[in-house]
Order: C-alpha cells, then sequence, then structure tokens
C-alpha cells in the first residue's frame, strides 16, 4: 500500500463525497461529517496529517456551513485490493443521501454510446441519491472504462432514477467543462430530465466530445 496512492484517492473520494451532496440538493449548513479511513496498515503521520488538512479544506469549500467532526483511522489487516476504504457519515447517525437504500421501482437502463466499439450500459436501481457516470472507481457510482480517454476523469456527470424518471445532474467539480444533455447546458443544482434517447456533450475550449444515450425500464415503469 503506497500511502501516495492513499492521499490521492482520498483526494477524490472526499470531492466526489462533498459534490454528491450538493447535487443532492440537502442543506450543507451546520452539518457535521465524521470520515473513516481504514486502511491494511497504519498510516505515517505525515499522511494522517494531510488527510485532516485534505478533509477540512474540501468540506469547508465545498460545503458551505459543515465542518469535520472527527477522522478515524482503523487498520483491517485482511482489506481486500486496493487497501483502502474511506466512509463519510453524517453526525446525525444516519446515512447521507449519497448512501442510502434503493426505494421500489423500476431499474432504468442508460446506455451509453460513443461508437461502435464503446457502448455501454448501466443499470440503475431506483433511489433518492445521485450516481456519478465517468471515468472513476468507487462505491456508490457508475464507473466507464479507465481506458476511454475522450471522457475527462472524475465525477462531472450525475444520474438518478427517481419517482419514476431519470435525471442527470452536474456536480461542481472541473467547472471547465461544460455539459450539454440534449442541447440544455447542465448546472449544479440544475438537474435536467433524461428523454428516451438523446446525446450527453463534454464542451472543454474548442472540443466536443459526444456521447450518444438511451434510456430503457425493467419492471413496471408508468
Amino acid at each position: 500500500m503506497h500511502e501516495r496512492i492513499v492521499r490521492h484517492a482520498f483526494r477524490e473520494a472526499v470531492e466526489t463525497y462533498c459534490n454528491l451532496l450538493t447535487a443532492s440538493g440537502r442543506d450543507s449548513r451546520g452539518l457535521r461529517v465524521r470520515v473513516t479511513v481504514t486502511t491494511v496498515r497504519t498510516l505515517s503521520p505525515e499522511t494522517v496529517r494531510w488527510i485532516h488538512l485534505a478533509a477540512q479544506d474540501h468540506v469547508r469549500n465545498l460545503l458551505p456551513g459543515a465542518e469535520v467532526q472527527s477522522i478515524e483511522f482503523p487498520v483491517r489487516a485482511g482489506l481486500e485490493a486496493p487497501g483502502h476504504r474511506f466512509g463519510f457519515r453524517s453526525t446525525d447517525s444516519r446515512p447521507d443521501e449519497v448512501t442510502q437504500e434503493h426505494e421500489p421501482g423500476a431499474v432504468a437502463v442508460l446506455t451509453l454510446r460513443y461508437d461502435r466499439s464503446f457502448v455501454w450500459p448501466c443499470r440503475i436501481g431506483a433511489a433518492a441519491h445521485w450516481l456519478a457516470v465517468g471515468r472513476l472507481p468507487g462505491p456508490g457510482q457508475l464507473p466507464l472504462p479507465s481506458w476511454a480517454a475522450w471522457l475527462p476523469r472524475g465525477p462531472l456527470l450525475l444520474v438518478r432514477n427517481h419517482r419514476g424518471r431519470l435525471d442527470f445532474g452536474r456536480s461542481g467539480q472541473r467547472p471547465r467543462y461544460r455539459i450539454r444533455v440534449d442541447g440544455a447546458d447542465l448546472r449544479p443544482g440544475s438537474p435536467v430530465g433524461a428523454a428516451a434517447a438523446g446525446e450527453i456533450q463534454y464542451h472543454d475550449q474548442d472540443q466536443v466530445t459526444v456521447l450518444r444515450y438511451r434510456v430503457d425500464w425493467e419492471g413496471n415503469h408508468a
């Protein structure tokens, strides 16, 4: 377990947590966040200090009015690869919106297509929370292949199957990328409903990457 890898993974994890919480519409004012960093062996004092600073900076900057209440560093020798795991919970002892259980409802199948060689179906259960779609590993997300270099890294695009409809959302991460869904700009806090089929555009200055999408449903869907 290389501690530089743990630091990099933690930075991505706390950014994803804050962005998904923001996209859920939850008011962050007064929120107290508890963080758990589980690793296969004890981290060095330097890395522990770095994680404390990174958590505090991200929560303060991305979740206005929130603060980190505590960070725990349990060690589990038998932890599976990659040898680290991160957890984020609020102080009310209830799971945050980003980790809530699924609700009753039909499963949406979002199929993304770049060209003939890249066709990626994503099954999305009914739930109130948002999932990130993109080149990123981790729980609570819909990872696309890391070799899909035409897509930007990180949890930029969010998706949610809630109350019988599929919505796209935008996190606050990497704002230089402009995302459009079926011609409409996607902005943090302003989701756009998915059509039966359409397109998603990633704009980076003069470069545009287009993904075609299709939405199908499994089970009873009104």
